[in-house]
């Protein structure tokens, strides 16, 4: 059986080194991630999904600005809310217990983890979880993924409702 390193590991893709990238800020361009985690360029939604896996695979969150970030320049693009959304979920055995895996709207599996932890936060006057994702990225999580978990997998404590992932409580 799988570790939940080994797990991530597996799943994850290869990881842009940002740390070690110093580029210059470029100024902006006209990409808007929407409220649906959608992409468009001046006005028209990005289609391509292997275009959205592009330049999502180059997208790091800086202070409050949202970039597409590469070894030679860095360049804004405006973020409604989280450009991802968690738009599925299952659960995978390791040898830590079961780990809620998160499937988010361009096919990407994030394990809910210590580093990629779930947190409450307002959206639209409600309280929604999103789960923390790396490079100071985020994906809110959709509201049926939300309502299935409510009723499928939820527990609740003296502290309130919570899911369950690696035997760590992630509360909602």
């Amino acid at each position: 059986m799988l570790s939940v390193s080994e797990l991530a590991a597996s799943l994850s893709q290869p990881s842009k080194p940002f740390e070690q990238w110093q580029p210059t800020e470029c100024g902006t361009l006209p990409i808007v991630i929407d409220n649906n985690g959608k992409w468009h360029y001046q006005g028209s939604e990005i289609s391509r999904i292997a275009m959205v896996k592009l330049f999502a695979s180059v997208l790091c969150k800086e202070q409050d600005t949202y970039y597409l970030k590469t070894p030679v320049e860095k360049i804004a693009i405006t973020v409604a809310d989280a450009p991802f959304v968690i738009v599925s979920w299952r659960y995978e055995q390791t040898a830590q217990g079961d780990v809620l895996c998160c499937i988010d709207n361009i096919d990407r599996v994030w394990l809910v983890t210590k580093k990629q932890f779930l947190y409450m936060q307002d959206y639209q006057g409600t309280a929604i979880p999103y789960l923390q994702l790396p490079h100071g990225c985020s994906a809110r999580v959709a509201r049926n993924v939300f309502y299935q978990w409510a009723e499928q997998i939820a527990q609740a404590d003296e502290q309130g409702y919570f899911v369950q992932s690696a035997t760590q409580r992630f509360y909602l």
